[in-house]
């Protein structure tokens, strides 16, 4: 199918701004798997009232055949990323195409003329406005329901589409399934982690309440600044960016669910891990409404999985038994302190950290879905 125009999202009540989010829910009518982003919040996004905005550039674009949405995608400059690491990267994200390779490579020719724009040398997608959001093409795990939009779903035929305008692997990101109610650390694990926290001064301490996990939410994010700092993706967030990610944890997670590692004062870890609410949000179609958020609310009271998106350990407590902590907590976490769930989701762990998927092995975790970040230069 041949694009005939792509026009520029330039206004949140533009006709294209409509496109840009009606498209892929036309596209995935028939798809029970498929979860659409919020229609306020993607419009907040056009708009450029996202943090990431005050530091960063990016665009959204619509592919027409006619009048006929047939394909979409945003362009990303992240500065603070590649300020940081020295890159002159250009990130694509929301990608969307019907299955048409004419549709996808004009949104990549489009894609790698706006990168040589800006004097920037490499494409790299889907990838979204930092690390802690979910990114790639699912490539394994077609039959498995996505974690809400923290690791989306795609049809199988996307993989087909980015290799042939070009696009190769830059790295894999895994899901692995848990069964909370089999799952317990090995003995060898508890053993380190009960030592670790008698001889460190370790503690876990119970989250009791809202307004409790309300002051740790910022504080976390600080500590993933700190802790993440060896990760290839990772470039330190703004205190907007973090104040962002405090209030959308506050929506969607339990404090019982969350896990603090603290020596003395000082914060040295958590365990995120949410109530699995992608079915309420399947039916919500994207719209925020009282009759969406009351069944977004009763998910979370009723479901019976979890989905586990964000572990960190401070470097200075990794090699003297921070680490089975770590996975202590994670136990704590999935088992959700007298709540019975029958599953548990982790999400978006690289295949360059060896370590922590030979230990989710050891913790009885099997490997499910497999979601790729593409890349390919822009010359």
């Amino acid at each position: 199918m041949d694009v005939t125009e792509i026009r520029a999202v330039l206004s949140p009540r533009s006709r294209e701004a409509g496109d840009f989010i009606a498209f892929p829910k036309r596209l995935y009518r028939d798809c029970p798997c498929y979860v659409p982003w919020f229609d306020r919040g993607m419009r907040r996004l056009f708009s450029r009232k996202s943090p990431f905005f005050r530091h960063s550039d990016g665009e959204f674009f619509v592919a027409y055949h006619g009048n006929t949405p047939v394909g979409r995608i945003a362009l990303f400059e992240n500065r603070n990323f590649n300020s940081y690491t020295g890159n002159r990267d250009a990130r694509f994200y929301f990608f969307d195409a019907e299955n048409s390779q004419p549709a996808a490579d004009a949104l990549f020719d489009l894609a790698a003329n706006w990168a040589r724009s800006r004097k920037l040398t490499r494409l790299i997608g889907p990838q979204g406005f930092s690390s802690m959001a979910g990114g790639g093409i699912l490539v394994q795990g077609y039959d498995q329901m996505p974690a809400m939009t923290m690791m989306g779903y795609n049809y199988p035929y996307y993989q087909e589409l980015l290799e042939s305008a070009g696009f190769s692997k830059y790295k894999d990101f895994v899901s692995a399934y848990l069964d909370p109610r089999t799952y317990r650390s090995p003995e060898k694990i508890s053993r380190v982690a009960a030592i670790a926290m008698k001889r460190g001064g370790f503690d876990l301490p119970r989250i009791r309440g809202r307004r409790q996990m309300r002051a740790l939410a910022l504080e976390i994010g600080r500590l993933y600044n700190e802790s993440w700092q060896d990760h290839a993706e990772f470039a330190p967030l703004t205190e907007e960016e973090l104040l962002e990610l405090t209030n959308d944890l506050m929506l969607v997670t339990d404090p019982k669910l969350l896990q603090v590692i603290r020596k003395g004062d000082d914060l040295a870890g958590f365990v995120l891990t949410f109530p699995d609410l992608t079915n309420a949000l399947i039916k919500a179609k994207g719209k925020l409404n009282p009759v969406s958020l009351w069944s977004i609310l009763r998910e979370k009271r009723r479901t019976d999985k979890v989905i586990v998106n964000g572990l960190g350990i401070h470097p200075r407590y990794r090699n003297n038994g921070g680490t089975a902590i770590l996975y202590h907590a994670l136990e704590k976490s999935v088992q959700g302190l007298g709540r019975e769930f029958v599953g548990a989701d982790l999400t978006q762990v690289a295949e360059t950290t060896e370590l922590m998927l030979a230990d989710l092995e050891t913790l009885g975790a099997r490997v499910y879905k497999r979601h790729r970040v593409y890349h390919k230069g822009t010359s």
